[in-house]
């Protein structure tokens, strides 16, 4: 399991083309991937879900925490980290 924290640093937050670059990214790994908005872990997001990403109502500046489970779950993080590092210019 790894779980990493990133800022969503884009001018809109996590509005339609973020979330649908994050879950087309991760919608090819196989392992089980979680989302968590600031650092309450009561509300799981699915990042595979472009309906789940919309409904973080995620701003710029506002910490996301994302877990991966499973198989594959280095590369999936190493996908994500990478939209972050480049905020979401892909």
């Amino acid at each position: 399991m790894i779980e990493k924290k990133f800022v969503l640093e884009t001018e809109e937050g996590l509005h339609a083309r973020p979330a649908s670059m994050l879950a087309k990214a991760t919608m090819k790994y196989k392992c089980n991937i979680k989302l968590y908005k600031g650092s309450d872990k009561t509300n799981v997001y699915q990042p595979k879900s472009i309906l789940s990403l919309m409904s973080v109502g995620a701003g710029k500046g506002e910490l996301l925490t994302f877990v991966t489970d499973g198989d594959d779950e280095g590369e999936a993080m190493a996908s994500i980290a990478g939209l972050f590092t480049s905020n979401f210019k892909g």
